[in-house]
């Protein structure tokens, strides 16, 4: 077994690798962007894959079998064959509309966002199920909870029309199209994650806010915003993305001022942060964060952040490994934590954790 942090695989690309996705049984990695190919290949032995694509994939979604993969790609949602990539079915889901995510429910259903729509399709033969229209622009993020029943969506009103800087978090049932809940901070919402149950959901918002609902009635159970850090002058944390632990005890929430912050779940007290500094210490000069995520385990998580280094790290911030890669335009673990994936400008990667993300 190499060691913690080996880029095991570099796929390379004709243009950006925005979407990346890791099949069931982690042994395939897919990635696509704005070039003319999406490719998949194996994390080890395996015949590499090729499609053609329209140059603006968005999101790739294995199906729960790993037998086919959906790929968002411009206007187009196409389900192709894992292992021939032939087209099973295709289409837009708003004509003049770009699709923006797909994601598997655990039947095999597929769920689209586009700005404004939510679609559920049958997986076998990309029939509309069901079409929920979100009454103000745009959906800026999405979770769909592990059962498939919910999708929380992160709003941020401050395009469109309006231009108000305002935007929720809102938990709709897919079954029915019911709006569950809903909390509105104070400006635009970036980015919404379920509990492993799906009774919570964890947002950030441009208001400087992470904030934890209750995913039916929308009660508020928390609020952060971290403003000072005993900093002069203050330096907000500014959250962008975020994270739930899968085993439902820990949050990972990134930030503008270049930490990736692991907080209690229950209460969102901070329990570490990577990179680990002193409290006092003056302003490091560090990036962004713009990407953080869970291991399957619960006992690692990852960032990466616009000074182009990527981060393993323990919930109390204790880093495992850092590799420096170009700008990251995606992040995901495979489902057995093995591997993280990332996307960049002109290729794909596949990082080796080993043990550190399986157990």
């Amino acid at each position: 077994m190499s060691q913690p942090g080996t880029v095991a695989l570099t796929v390379e690309h004709d243009g950006s690798a925005q979407a990346i996705a890791f099949s069931p049984d982690s042994t395939r990695f897919a990635s696509g962007g704005s070039g003319s190919v999406l490719r998949v290949r194996s994390v080890g032995i395996g015949v590499p894959l090729d499609a053609p694509s329209q140059g603006a994939v968005s999101s790739i979604a294995f199906s729960p079998d790993g037998a086919a993969f959906a790929v968002a790609d411009f206007e187009s949602l196409f389900l192709r064959s894992s292992s021939t990539g032939a087209v099973i079915w295709q289409g837009p889901l708003e004509p003049g509309n770009s699709v923006n995510t797909v994601r598997f429910s655990p039947d095999g259903k597929v769920v689209a966002t586009t700005d404004t729509l939510v679609a559920v399709l049958d997986g076998a033969t990309g029939a509309s199920v069901r079409r929920m229209t979100v009454d103000t622009p745009l959906i800026s993020g999405i979770d769909l909870s592990r059962d498939g029943a919910r999708i929380a969506l992160a709003i941020d009103e401050r395009h469109g029309g309006d231009h108000r800087f305002a935007g929720s978090a809102r938990v709709l049932e897919l079954a029915t199209g019911t709006e569950l809940g809903r909390l509105t901070p104070d400006n635009a919402v970036l980015a919404v994650a379920f509990s492993p149950d799906a009774s919570q959901v964890l947002c950030c918002a441009a208001d400087d806010t992470t904030r934890m609902f209750e995913a039916v009635g929308g009660a508020q159970l928390w609020q952060t915003d971290d403003a000072g850090d005993n900093q002069d002058p203050p330096r907000f944390t500014a959250p962008t993305c975020l994270a739930f632990d899968p085993k439902g005890r820990w949050t990972v929430v990134g930030g503008s001022d270049g930490f990736a912050r692991v907080r209690e779940a229950e209460s969102g007290v901070e329990n570490g942060r990577a990179p680990t500094l002193a409290v006092d210490a003056p302003a490091p000069e560090i990036g962004a964060v713009t990407h953080v995520a869970f291991g399957p385990n619960g006992k690692v998580a990852a960032s990466a952040s616009t000074d182009n280094l990527v981060r393993l790290f323990n919930p109390d911030g204790k880093e495992h490994y850092t590799v420096t890669t170009d700008e990251v335009l995606a992040m995901e673990f495979s489902p057995d934590g093995r591997w993280l994936g990332i996307g960049c400008f002109g290729h794909a990667l596949v990082i080796d954790n080993g043990e550190l993300g399986r157990g």
